[in-house]
């Protein structure tokens, strides 16, 4: 596995634990893919009502639906599981780590095993499980895995401050 260093510690490069065909279905799970079809038919609604109400030209709300849909993927993929490695899990290194997760905008949900969990700071509504971050120590290594598009932030940030 490819790393790169900073003074105190090694960050490896981002892996993708699942495998592929989980990444090709791109929802994670029946609540996600729920959630969305619930958030884009609602929004299609809305939108379709609000401009039948204007007087003015009204796309028909399948296609409002389907576009809204293909816009509202990039959020699915945005939350996509990752990992990453941080070695040693010296104290520094986990100070380091739970601040940029923090920094995130990520609470502490408690432990599952020997992982703490950070769920995003945002109301339930507004938030999907695939959005939470996990931070295990394994011997003398933290495995950080959650969201993608957090992870690759994160991990800048750790190697950019070391």
């Amino acid at each position: 596995m490819s790393t790169l260093e900073n003074s105190a510690f090694t960050v490896s490069r981002i892996t993708y634990p699942l495998p592929a065909w989980r990444y090709w279905l791109m929802f994670q799970s029946g609540a996600q893919l729920q959630s969305f079809v619930l958030i884009v038919l609602t929004c299609a609604l809305i939108i379709h009502g609000l401009a039948l109400l204007s007087g003015g030209r009204v796309m028909p709300a399948p296609y409002l639906a389907a576009l809204l849909a293909l816009g509202g993927l990039v959020s699915v993929v945005m939350v996509m599981k990752a990992r990453f490695t941080v070695a040693p899990a010296s104290e520094a290194a986990v100070r380091r780590l739970v601040t940029e997760v923090e920094v995130a905008r990520h609470v502490e949900d408690g432990v599952a095993g020997n992982a703490v969990m950070y769920r995003q700071n945002l109301p339930r509504i507004l938030r999907w499980d695939e959005g939470s971050i996990s931070v295990a120590r394994e011997g003398d290594t933290l495995i950080v895995t959650g969201p993608v598009f957090k992870l690759r932030n994160i991990r800048k940030q750790l190697l950019a401050r070391g």
